[in-house]
Parts: structure tokens; C-alpha cells; sequence
């Protein structure tokens, strides 16, 4: 038999490392998404878990925009982390896979600032500008 263990509302299969869908209607958890964290910018972030929002009426049906998601964005700190209404949030086709998320860096917004910009500048620019806190040993 198969070993699960139940995460929240969501149950992780142990072998795959995929998580379930939770529940009718809710973003499936295997793709990243995309949302606005604090700073008004969209960035890539992981479903971790969702609940139905407060209030929700059992009777009606659900969709994406009847759960509250927590997500993980991808390339912060974990204390980052945050519930976020299922209509603050775009689906995209990238698969979550814990593996490639370690392996390649996503970008982001603030990666357009060196667009265009030469990789040996770039080098020189970061080697010339590191801050350096030890003068002497």
C-alpha cells in the first residue's frame, strides 16, 4: 500500500511528493502560481495549503475563489509566507516540483533590471561593487 500522510487539508503522497487537490474547485496544488505579495509586484509562489473562506456558504459551489490559499514564494524566506483570497492569485502551467525549484532560480520582476546588460559587465560590476567587511586579518 501506498504511505500518505495528511498535511493541513491536503494529503502528500510520500513516494511522489505531490500534493492531492483538496477539495472541488480549488487551484490544484501541483502547479506554482503567481501573486502579489506586500509590495504590490507578482511573483511565483507555491501552494502549501488552503480552507474554505469564512463564511462560505456550504450549499454553493465551490470554485477558486471560495478558498483562502497559504503560499510559499519562491526565492524568499519562509516568513514570507501568507493566506492569500483565491482571486489575488493567477494559475500558471509550471509544474511545483521541489527538486527543480532548488535547481533553477525563477525570475522575477527585479531580474528586467540587468536585462540586456553584457555577463562580463555584469561580473566586473558585482566584483567591483561587493561590500567587503573585513579589511585585514
Amino acid at each position: 500500500a501506498k504511505s500518505s500522510k495528511k498535511l493541513g487539508k491536503l494529503n502528500v503522497d510520500l513516494e511522489s511528493k505531490k500534493y492531492s487537490q483538496p477539495s472541488e474547485g480549488a487551484l490544484d496544488p501541483n502547479f506554482l502560481v503567481k501573486s502579489k505579495m506586500r509590495d504590490d509586484n507578482w511573483y511565483y509562489a507555491k501552494i502549501v495549503d488552503c480552507r474554505l473562506k469564512k463564511g462560505f456558504d456550504p450549499k454553493k459551489k465551490r470554485n477558486q475563489v471560495s478558498y483562502d490559499y497559504y503560499l510559499h514564494y519562491i526565492n524568499f524566506d519562509r516568513r514570507m509566507d501568507e493566506w492569500v483570497p483565491g482571486e489575488k492569485i493567477e494559475m500558471t502551467r509550471e509544474l511545483s516540483d521541489e527538486d527543480n525549484l532548488i535547481k533553477k532560480k525563477i525570475k522575477t520582476e527585479d531580474d528586467k533590471s540587468h536585462e540586456g546588460l553584457d555577463p562580463a559587465y555584469l561580473a566586473a560590476h558585482e566584483k567591483a561593487t561587493r561590500f567587503k567587511t573585513i579589511g585585514k586579518v
